[in-house]
């Protein structure tokens, strides 16, 4: 229940910060990009805006859940307005988690306001969305959970709000690519061990976020198995299991000053 209440202040504290006007840039993105690619036949320009527009959802919405996650709660540190949770009989883990949640809520719906704009999008270029682009919203939403626990992380670890959003991002782009550059790595003959070794560890660490990545299948029209949604939730949920128990612990050591 404290952990919910947390929860629901994060989200009507994400809702304030104007959070949603994303909504309103993607939108415009997307009409952007249909008049750039509009020489192009219907087919091939349906398969474009589909294309990009799951790059959107996944891009904006990890823009989004990195600036909610590092400012909100840099922002409870810094006007001092944590200590009016913490005195009352709530863990710290408890805020920990309802920090996540909060940011989590509130950028899934996000991410489903730019899913249904998509949506509508199609439709206006004579495209019928199915049940696969609800499957891409659905990663996108899983996606943004694990990058919230990755930022809620790194804003209870490092004390600047530029330092842990750096390396959130930094997170975001390794987890979108640290396999391709292993995959290359592994493939050269000349290359530093000691490199080899660090990339290697980095993709033990790091999470796969290629995992979330379906588009090729949903922009061709294929249907996605449900092994692989589950395992998506599975990897999502226990990735960010993982971050927030790491999270809790450092910040019930941290000294709030």
């Amino acid at each position: 229940m404290k952990v919910w209440a947390i929860a629901l202040n994060t989200f009507r504290e994400a809702i304030r910060n104007k959070l949603l006007y994303s909504v309103v840039f993607f939108a415009v993105f997307m009409v952007g990009v249909s008049a750039l690619f509009g020489s192009v036949t219907i087919g091939d320009q349906v398969k474009v805006i589909m294309n990009f527009g799951l790059f959107s959802l996944s891009f904006f919405g990890a823009v989004a859940t990195i600036v909610s996650g590092v400012t909100l709660l840099n922002k409870e540190l810094k006007q001092k307005t944590i200590y009016n949770v913490i005195s009352k009989p709530v863990f710290r883990a408890q805020f920990i988690v309802g920090k996540h949640l909060g940011i989590t809520l509130a950028v899934s719906l996000l991410v489903s306001l730019m899913g249904l704009g998509l949506g509508l999008f199609l439709l206006l270029f004579g495209a019928n969305p199915n049940a696969s682009l609800l499957a891409g919203i659905f990663l996108a939403i899983l996606e943004v959970n694990l990058i919230a626990s990755v930022s809620v992380f790194f804003s209870s670890l490092v004390v600047t709000t530029t330092l842990s959003g750096l390396f959130t991002f930094a997170t975001y782009l390794a987890g979108h690519s640290i396999k391709h550059l292993n995959y290359f790595l592994s493939g050269e003959q000349q290359v530093n061990p000691t490199l080899t070794l660090v990339v290697k560890a980095l993709d033990k660490i790091l999470p796969d976020l290629n995992i979330f990545n379906m588009t090729e299948i949903i922009v061709y029209g294929g249907a996605i198995p449900a092994t692989a949604m589950i395992y998506a939730a599975a990897y999502s949920l226990g990735y960010a299991t993982i971050m927030l128990v790491l999270a809790s612990i450092i910040f019930n050591r941290r000294e709030l000053v």
